[in-house]
């Protein structure tokens, strides 16, 4: 069938060269649309349609309206790049694309290029017949290329299968060694609880049998237990101060007891002799006088209750200028580094684990960080490093009562603390 010639406007053609197809093997359009074969020879007569001649040694190209005109071919076939139908006298079906607008083309991009080119008002195309022989050898180039994708695809799906059994490998192995982390620290921290159960059970005993104090779990009120044991309701009296010039233990004279020129031996026990025994010798301060009771009338500084309120209180009695937490951190880090010293006749040790059940180090962190309310050790701590006493005292209907006193009688007023139950303490002040 004869196809429809398209308008002349529609496009127009120009022939370039194209290196000789002499000695190929061409296929050739005859009249009655089959296809036959032809061996184009030097000097020899071939018959051609007048489309074949007019590309038999040349390439063809047409120039073409851009949108909204449509290129009037199909292109396809087994590289993508042959024309399949066309309604233009000018384009032959079995022609095949090689550049779009001058510019080579690869045969699987041709369709892309030219919906890219029809963006322009004009665009070119160029065309030429290809010969059976480069029909076969794009074909076998195709399929070369087609069996290097599939090799390619096998090696890296392969490489991926391996990778992903590594990293399932790796993942297996990483668990096994979390689990047994886990196990572990499981088993440490049980030996660890369980040693901190004995050691508490030791405390327990320890403390019960030298203050009376018992389990932590048998008593109703801990904190004010812990007072009672840790400090007497009573100030400890001063020591009497020796005197280098007197007066002696002995016989009262003006010099040094150990250097008495009278006596060798202690005083004799009998009244006549005690009756000026070192009077006048120590003499009560005004803390030493404190009556064991403080009128309704002494003034309460309420704290805030940030769980500092211990500490609080303390340095406000202190009036050192030292804040709270520089008091929490000091009195923390002593627990540490002195978890062996004696406090009211017990290492710091056993009064942490009747306390808290944990061992003086993790005692003084959660301390230090304030993660821990401060009690009647911290109480006992304070009056030992800045050598005071600290008086504690409850509200009764009437007064306050003292019911602990830490540390010995000072020249200084005391430290004077209300305990409103629990673990709160406010500052007193006469």
């Amino acid at each position: 069938m004869a196809q429809r010639a398209a308008p002349a406007a529609e496009l127009s053609g120009r022939v370039v060269g194209l290196p000789s197809l002499v000695g190929q093997a061409i296929a050739v359009q005859g009249p009655d649309a089959s296809q036959k074969r032809a061996s184009v020879k030097a000097g020899a007569a071939v018959s051609l349609t007048p489309s074949l001649a007019k590309i038999a040694n040349k390439d063809v190209v047409v120039e073409l309206r851009g949108l909204p005109q449509a290129p009037p071919f199909k292109v396809g076939g087994r590289s993508g790049n042959a024309v399949t139908s066309s309604h233009s006298n000018k384009i032959h079906r079995g022609w095949r694309i090689v550049a779009v607008c001058g510019q080579r083309v690869p045969a699987e991009e041709v369709p892309a290029a030219i919906s890219a080119a029809q963006k322009s008002a004009k665009y070119t195309v160029t065309f030429r017949l290809s010969t059976e022989e480069e029909f076969s050898k794009e074909k076998d180039q195709k399929e070369h290329q087609d069996e290097q994708k599939r090799d390619l695809d096998i090696e890296r799906e392969q490489a991926r299968l391996r990778e992903e059994e590594s990293r399932k490998e790796r993942e297996r192995m990483e668990e096994e060694e979390r689990l047994e982390r886990e196990l572990q620290q499981k088993r440490l921290a049980e030996a660890e609880a369980k040693a901190l159960q004995i050691a508490r059970q030791a405390a327990e005993k320890s403390l019960e049998k030298s203050t009376g104090l018992p389990a932590r779990d048998k008593v109703q009120e801990p904190q004010k237990a812990l007072l009672a044991a840790l400090a007497p309701a009573a100030p400890a009296e001063a020591k009497p101060v020796a005197k280098p010039n007197g007066p002696c233990d002995k016989c009262d004279g003006p010099h040094a007891t150990d250097d008495c020129p009278h006596f060798k031996k202690p005083r004799d026990d009998h009244k006549d002799a005690f009756e000026n025994y070192q009077k006048g010798s120590v003499e009560k301060t005004e803390a030493e006088s404190v009556s064991e009771k403080l009128p309704k009338s002494t003034r309460v500084l309420p704290q805030p209750g940030d769980g500092s309120c211990l500490f609080h209180s303390l340095s406000h009695g202190l009036k050192k200028g030292q804040g709270a937490s520089a008091l929490r951190a000091e009195i923390a880090d002593y627990i540490a580094s002195h978890p062996e010293e004696e406090v009211a006749g017990n290492p710091i040790s056993d009064w942490v684990l009747w306390d808290s059940g944990e061992d003086p180090n993790a005692y003084a962190l959660s301390m230090r960080e304030g993660s821990r309310w401060g009690g009647a050790m911290e109480i006992a701590l304070c009056a030992k490093l800045h050598r005071i006493r600290v008086d504690i005292f409850e509200r009764r209907s009437d007064h306050f009562l003292r019911i602990a006193s830490f540390g010995e009688a000072d020249k200084f007023e005391p430290v004077r603390l209300l305990y409103g139950g629990r673990v709160h303490y406010d500052a007193l002040e006469v």
